[in-house]
């Protein structure tokens, strides 16, 4: 059912509770037992309706509704169970009354201090019982403790009560006994008879809990929910004198870990060694920690948004000249020098690819990118000696467009000192991992080195990587979409690298990889890569035509399929792709 729905079946049922509410408040001091038992059943209805209503509305709605759908239900909650404590009330027997006066004059431990301090408790309700064979326990346990062991309480007056706590098809099998003394024994059996069946209670059981759920995401209530109904469902096992041994806690907690999503499994998988078998109590304890940071979290959102709000009313106002228009249409940010340019965004905190503020690149949701080079960055920012190189013929290239193990190397791992208002000059020695393609003209297609190699995931399976072989790198780096694929692990590592495209790029993390060929072999290698959100763009451009594939005929391919246009998952850097090239050529001719 969708939130619309919902909406209006939650509306509905509250003003049915509303009009029902103030009904009682008017008429119970007038109406006899068996009127309030009526009347008390159907507050139990509405309150079970309006409970499953906001259960299906709270997952579902937005995560700045989710405080105000909570307030509400807990606000209608709090009227039904005073309405309920007040018929409860109504009901008590004089003689239950004039038992517990008796038994408090006949205590003897009682000071006369602590007399006058006692607090009046609230009356408990009975428990309302449907037919379900997996609540018989709970209903039978209650009603049993607060009426049927009561002495004071005739057999025709327990029976009412029973009645009174019956519906549907529980009501059905006693509801034609007359209340009578005799009648509740042989109603109690019929009721013991139809649903006390532990094959059929742990059937059921099973069947509940099987059927739990999935999380559909890192939800605090849903992972509550989960918490609650794996909890009941093993206290329920324990009262049926089933033992929770370790082959049935292994099989449990299993069964739960099947339903987290996967953010939640992977940080699961990540706290337990991979040679130690969790318990389900420690996955339920993890899940409670789990919620309490997501709710933790969501509430630094909320707060984010407010800030974010407040400093978009900020942003038409120009960070150079201060007057009503953006810095893209300010003069004089236009009679600057690139140069000069570059340096008033960065020492500004102004982003790169759309010109305004509060922002980095990262962040910014503009789908415009630089017209000239299609890179990340606004056109009034483009160096000129980028597009003239990129007007050079097939027969121009310069060299800083060759690969060699000889070319200049960046180098990832250490953090730039640099002040941030500082630009890479365009006639910088620091080599960008893109040149070797954008620097040529499009109608020429440069082939990297690239393979594919077989990249071991976190549940020990290998999976297929695409990867290209840079011998000017000093590192190797991975893609975030890969990484998340191959659910690994990673640790913090914000390192500037200058290199890749127009603008610096910060990494995401560091991880480590074992990977293998994608053909038979022995051979197996392991790296550490820094995580980053795009390595290059499609390589090659466009699908290239296999006319000299005769060539490759009888050899085993690195990459089979260089010549399709497909994403670059991994790089690896100088430590690796020396090694793994073979030192003979092809030479066509």
């Amino acid at each position: 059912m969708d939130i619309k729905a919902l909406l209006k079946q939650k509306k509905c049922v509250k003003s049915s509770i509303t009009k029902l509410l103030k009904k009682t408040e008017d008429e119970i001091r007038e109406l006899n037992n068996v009127s309030l038992l009526v009347r008390k059943n159907r507050f139990l209805e509405l309150r079970t309706e309006i409970k499953d209503i906001f259960n299906s509305i709270i997952p579902s709605c937005e995560d700045r509704d989710e405080e105000t759908y909570c307030t509400e239900k807990d606000d209608i909650l709090d009227e039904l169970e005073a309405v309920l404590v007040s018929i409860d009330t109504q009901l008590v027997p004089p003689v239950v009354k004039s038992d517990f006066e008796a038994r408090k004059q006949n205590s003897d431990q009682v000071s006369v201090s602590s007399q006058s301090a006692e607090v009046k408790l609230p009356t408990l309700s009975l428990p309302i019982f449907s037919g379900a064979t997996e609540e018989w326990l709970a209903f039978s346990d209650l009603f049993e403790a607060a009426v049927s062991n009561n002495q004071n309480l005739t057999g025709a007056q327990k029976l009412q009560y029973l009645k009174g706590s019956l519906k549907s098809d529980a009501l059905k099998i006693v509801n034609s006994l007359s209340i009578t003394n005799d009648n509740f024994e042989i109603a109690w059996k019929l009721l013991k008879d139809r649903y006390f069946n532990k094959r059929e209670i742990v059937s059921s059981l099973m069947k509940k809990f099987i059927n739990i759920t999935p999380l559909s995401g890192e939800s605090s209530t849903q992972i509550l929910n989960l918490i609650d109904s794996t909890k009941e469902f093993v206290r329920t096992l324990e009262s049926l004198e089933y033992k929770i041994d370790l082959t049935t806690d292994t099989l449990l907690m299993h069964i739960i870990l099947f339903k987290l999503d996967t953010n939640s499994r992977i940080w699961f998988e990540r706290t337990f060694s991979t040679d130690v078998i969790p318990k389900l109590d420690e996955l339920l304890q993890f899940l409670a920690t789990q919620a309490r940071s997501i709710t933790s979290s969501t509430s630094k959102r909320n707060v984010q948004k407010k800030v974010t709000l407040v400093a978009s009313k900020a942003q038409s106002q120009c960070p150079l000249c201060n007057k009503d228009h953006g810095l893209s249409k300010c003069e004089s940010f236009l009679k600057l020098s690139v140069q000069k340019r570059s340096e008033f965004v960065k020492s500004n905190n102004v982003c790169f690819n759309c010109l305004t503020q509060f922002h980095g690149i990262k962040a910014c949701k503009s789908k415009f990118r630089c017209r000239t080079c299609k890179k990340p960055h606004h056109t009034l920012l483009h160096f000129e000696s980028v597009s003239g190189r990129g007007r050079q013929t097939s027969g121009e290239l310069s060299n800083s467009s060759k690969l060699s193990i000889n070319a200049p190397v960046f180098n990832p791992a250490s953090v730039s000192n640099e002040s941030s208002s500082k630009e890479i000059p365009d006639n910088s020695q620091t080599v960008d991992i893109t040149s070797c393609i954008s620097n040529v003209s499009p109608n020429v297609e440069i082939l990297l080195c690239t393979a594919v190699i077989r990249v071991k995931d976190l549940w020990g399976n290998y999976q297929a990587c695409r990867c290209l072989l840079d011998s000017g790198s000093q590192a190797s780096l991975i893609t975030s979409e890969c990484l998340e694929k191959l659910g690994l692990r990673k640790q913090k590592a914000n390192i500037r690298i200058s290199c890749l495209g127009s603008a610096d790029t910060r990494t995401n993390g560091i991880a480590q990889i074992q990977f293998i060929p994608h053909f038979p072999s022995q051979s197996s290698f392991k790296t550490e890569v820094y995580v980053v959100n795009k390595i290059v763009g499609m390589l090659p451009h466009q699908n290239l035509d296999l006319s000299y594939s005769d060539l490759f005929n009888d050899l085993t391919l690195a990459d089979p399929m260089f010549h399709k246009s497909s994403q670059v998952d991994i790089l690896l850097g100088i430590d690796l792709t020396l090694p793994l090239l073979k030192k003979s050529n092809i030479v066509d001719g």
